[in-house]
């Protein structure tokens, strides 16, 4: 079972980070991958975890293309696979509007511009570009896409080795399916294609305080347009509608609602999360990591290891 986890979305010191990359070697993970929520890279992250691991896939979840030119990603990525003896796994996004604007970032139409970026890293990486050689001889890492809607999907199938979809109920994932194989269909790309399920934990026995942790952990989210999106195609359209209305998300998201779209409560019960997502068609669930109450990164951690080997 391709089980991955990520380092924690708002950072931690890199200490923290070689510890919990040894940690994931240690249990048997198959990927640890870093967020990228600046001030931290997610390849800065993924090339740090690479240097303390020897089996694990190392990777981002996910770099913003918006904040680097496609050369300097391909360039960036080849060393960590070289390095890494073929263990990098690239996970790409557009980020939200509200956080590029900020930077003053203008994303014009994402769907093309990522179709551009994941095709200029592929013909550096592979030679082919009539724009610039790399000249560096490195095996084609797996490019993941970062993606909520069908019209993603399709996108990922087409151009990438993967989709990585958050906070997506399991009906909404197998219609993200059902379009990336569409897009698969017009593909030229020979890999097979992989569906993560992203997957927020909130891991605790005491139930209660876990399922008031998500609702805190998870309102954040709900504030931004791409997840309202989401949260709205998985059957939440109503609570949306009262975000947008200028409701507090703290005051409207459920426990009906975490406990759907995230892993929640005792091992045991976040066990039966997991295996529903399995069976729902998630070739590879993506785990992030959130603390209940006092919990430390190596603790939450520990938890997540607990859910996956139990």
């Amino acid at each position: 079972m391709k089980v991955s986890i990520t380092t924690p979305v708002w950072g931690c010191s890199t200490d923290n980070l070689i510890a919990l990359a040894k940690m994931a070697e240690d249990a048997g993970i198959y990927a640890i991958l870093s967020p990228e929520v600046p001030p931290y890279s997610g390849l800065a992250n993924a090339n740090l975890m690479a240097n303390h691991t020897s089996e694990t896939l190392v990777g981002t979840w996910i770099a913003n293309i918006y904040l680097r030119h496609p050369v300097l990603c391909a360039a960036e990525s080849m060393t960590i696979q070289e390095f890494s003896n073929d263990r990098l796994l690239l996970g790409l996004g557009v980020s939200h509007k509200p956080v590029n604007s900020r930077l003053g970032i203008d994303m014009g139409d994402p769907i093309d511009t990522m179709k551009n970026y994941v095709n200029s890293i592929r013909s550096y990486v592979d030679g082919s570009s009539e724009q610039i050689s790399l000249k560096r001889k490195i095996n084609q890492f797996p490019i993941f896409i970062a993606g909520l809607t069908e019209n993603t999907a399709e996108l990922a199938g087409e151009v990438a080795d993967g989709l990585m979809p958050y906070l997506a109920s399991t009906d909404h994932l197998k219609r993200l399916s059902d379009s990336a194989k569409k897009g698969r269909e017009k593909s030229e790309l020979k890999s097979d294609f992989c569906l993560t399920a992203g997957l927020p934990s909130f891991i605790s026995d005491d139930e209660d305080t876990a399922v008031q942790s998500a609702i805190k952990g998870l309102s954040g989210y709900a504030r931004l347009p791409f997840y309202q999106r989401v949260l709205d195609l998985s059957g939440y359209g109503d609570i949306v509608s009262k975000i947008k209305e200028g409701e507090n998300p703290a005051e409207c998201l459920t426990p009906e609602l975490v406990k759907d779209l995230a892993l929640v409560g005792s091992v045991s019960s976040c066990k039966e999360t997991l295996n529903r997502f399995i069976e729902a068609g998630a070739d590879m669930p993506i785990i992030t990591p959130n603390a209940v109450g006092k919990q430390s990164p190596l603790e939450v951690m520990q938890n997540i290891i607990d859910v996956i080997n139990s």
